[in-house]
């Protein structure tokens, strides 16, 4: 996801928190602040970080890691699997939804607080897709 996505999910939940009151407005605040953290975190991605093949988004963590969303054939359907590079957490299976599985692992990397391996230790990684 881009961090021109985040900030427009964060522009849309400030407008719409223009009419909420109580909890529910509460709620909708801690949202845009993630989405805000977020795309600050992605707009400093670095593209030199070894990803699995198939890699359609990525998406930082909380700790500065990498959460990556794959596109894979899974007997002829395309599934979107995630992995956090992380910590390991993983969707491995996937989701017919790309829009899903984007969700899916943006909320693991909300509250992902793995740092990332040093750039000389970390090996390039492989991710079985499906």
């Amino acid at each position: 996801m881009l961090s021109t996505e985040m900030h427009e999910e964060a522009a849309m939940l400030l407008q719409a928190v223009r009419t909420e009151t109580g909890q529910r407005r509460e709620h909708m605040l801690e949202e845009a602040r993630l989405w805000i953290d977020l795309a600050t975190i992605a707009a400093s991605d670095d593209p030199d970080v070894p990803v699995p093949d198939g890699t359609v988004m990525r998406i930082r963590t909380r700790g500065g890691s990498l959460t990556v969303v794959m596109e894979a054939r899974d007997e002829g359907v395309r599934v979107y699997p995630w992995a956090c590079l992380g910590c390991g957490g993983s969707r491995d299976f996937g989701t017919s939804s790309r829009k899903d599985a984007r969700e899916e692992a943006t909320r693991h990397a909300r509250g992902c607080w793995v740092l990332p391996e040093p750039a000389d230790d970390a090996p390039a990684k492989t991710l079985s897709a499906a």
